[in-house]
């Protein structure tokens, strides 16, 4: 007897359907693997693509982000600009005005030397050469010289400190917006 033909008896009866049963075991098992395998592929490739949608969400974010960010910062510089150049045009005008009233200060001071000589010309003991109505006379001159002087510059560091506080007050709008 050959050896398939003993093989052959040897699977007759209960044995044959046992080894069947085992072999189709085997098949149903390693087909039942391969299923799941497949399965478990799907859903890491399900997992990849949604982690794969995330990063290109976040990203997009982050882009969208930064772009208002800068945005911001353009939108914040252009209004820093703005109020620099208006404190620059408001302290243009007041060195305007400044030269302005040093001009009618002057024409002022003109004016009062003019009348302090005129009143001591029709004074008569100032015009006798006294020193007292001469000496009353260059006081009063000098004094209004100085209080003129003095109103200037606090004319002055007024203009400035307004300049500087609407400028401030400006860019601290301009930030809380």
């Amino acid at each position: 007897m050959s050896a398939l033909a003993r093989f052959a008896g040897a699977l007759s009866g209960w044995r044959g359907y046992a080894v069947a049963a085992l072999a189709g075991g085997l098949l149903l098992g390693g087909g039942a693997w391969v299923a799941r395998g497949w399965l478990g592929d799907a859903r890491q490739a399900k997992v990849e693509v949604a982690h794969a949608r995330e990063l290109e969400a976040q990203a997009q974010a982050t882009l969208d982000a930064v772009e208002a960010a800068r945005k911001e910062g353009r939108r914040l510089t252009a209004a820093m600009e703005k109020a620099r150049d208006d404190a620059q045009k408001s302290a243009a005008d007041a060195a305007a005005d400044a030269i302005g009233a040093r001009a009618e200060h002057d024409r002022l001071r003109t004016r009062a030397n003019s009348l302090a000589h005129a009143a001591v010309a029709r004074d008569p003991s100032a015009s006798d050469g006294s020193p007292a109505g001469a000496d009353a006379v260059d006081l009063l001159a000098y004094m209004f010289g100085r209080v003129s002087d003095r109103a200037a510059e606090l004319a002055g560091i007024a203009d400035r400190a307004r300049i500087a506080g609407l400028t401030c007050e400006r860019a601290y709008e301009n930030l809380t917006k």
